[in-house]
């Protein structure tokens, strides 16, 4: 090399250097060992050092074993980003066209492809008609306009290709017609439901990235995955689970609350007596709370009158805290 040539030098690995010069056989050992490489590296007690450290790299074999668990999740990893950029690659290139084709008035692509395809097939059966049942010269005509639609002519040239065939032919071609476009409508519906799974896939694996922890339970699982089909895909998981949670904040409140009351009827019922009940031969009373006293039958309420009318006179007096007139 030119001592004046300032371009940056190449940087060799000394294992490269090494295989370079090592004779055929000397190198086809040397990649049969590097195949071997993470058994050598988790299984091997003593392996080879340089310059003191293993591998030429690591100072101990937990460095060792930390740096190719290290590195396979890197491959993992980029492993995985070419896949999300291959599939989004493929969504993208499927929404223009979804475009192109809401532009030419379809719903989708797919839509626009089965018109394609039955257009082509009902031209097809005009070719085969004309085979047998026109004279040359509006056979010659026929073709030409069926050229001319192969290659994209409008509705109004279709019509003019049905002119020159008998009622009877055209009303065949219609039926074979209907019958390959119900047979194509359900091969496109099942690509439509494939897209569809693989975005709606995409959608729930990128939430998951970021939130595994909060699906902590099928119900959430269900609940985002059924939103994702209802909405077909255009739902914010963001915004839906913050929904969640508000309603999850709020049952927990409510359930402390109502957990809260009920321990303080608890405790009302425990340190309900009948006045004068420091005389210790005073029997207590089972007074009665408001949610008890509306599961009553009128048989039980009936039995408890005397009972009812007792502790409301009680609770008036302000002798009783207020349960049954609160």
């Amino acid at each position: 090399m030119n001592e004046n040539d300032k371009s940056t030098p190449l940087i060799f690995d000394a294992d490269d250097i090494a295989s370079a010069s090592m004779p055929e056989d000397n190198q086809s050992e040397r990649a049969a060992q590097s195949s071997a490489g993470s058994e050598d590296l988790i299984e091997n007690d003593n392996p080879k050092q340089e310059d003191g450290l293993i591998f030429g790299k690591f100072k101990t074999m937990d460095e060792a074993r930390k740096g190719y668990q290290e590195a396979e999740r890197a491959i993992a990893r980029a492993a995985d980003l070419e896949k999300e950029i291959e599939a989004y690659q493929h969504l993208s290139e499927q929404y223009e066209q979804d475009v192109i084709a809401r532009g030419e008035g379809f719903n989708d692509r797919l839509d626009m492809a089965l018109n394609y395809d039955v257009r082509q097939h009902e031209l097809d059966n005009y070719v085969l008609a004309a085979a047998y049942t026109l004279p040359p010269q509006k056979k010659l005509q026929v073709m030409a306009l069926i050229n001319k639609c192969r290659r994209g002519a409008g509705a109004a040239d279709i019509a003019q290709i049905r002119r020159f065939f008998s009622p009877e032919v055209i009303s065949l071609a219609a039926e074979d017609i209907a019958l390959y476009k119900n047979a194509r409508r359900q091969d496109y519906d099942a690509a439509r439901q494939q897209d569809r799974s693989i975005r709606y896939d995409r959608k729930l694996k990128a939430f998951e990235r970021q939130n595994g922890s909060w699906i902590d339970s099928p119900l959430k699982e269900a609940l985002l995955t059924q939103a994702i089909e209802l909405s077909d895909g255009r739902i914010d998981l963001g915004a839906l689970k913050d929904v969640v949670n508000a309603i999850e904040d709020s049952a927990v409140r409510k359930y402390q609350k109502n957990t809260a009351f009920r321990r303080q009827n608890a405790e009302a019922q425990d340190s309900l007596r009948e006045p004068g009940s420091g005389n210790s031969r005073s029997k207590s009373k089972k007074w009665l709370t408001k949610e008890e006293y509306y599961k009553l039958t009128p048989e039980q309420e009936a039995e408890k009158y005397d009972l009812i009318v007792e502790q409301i006179l009680l609770e008036k007096q302000g002798l009783l805290p207020k349960m049954l007139t609160r």
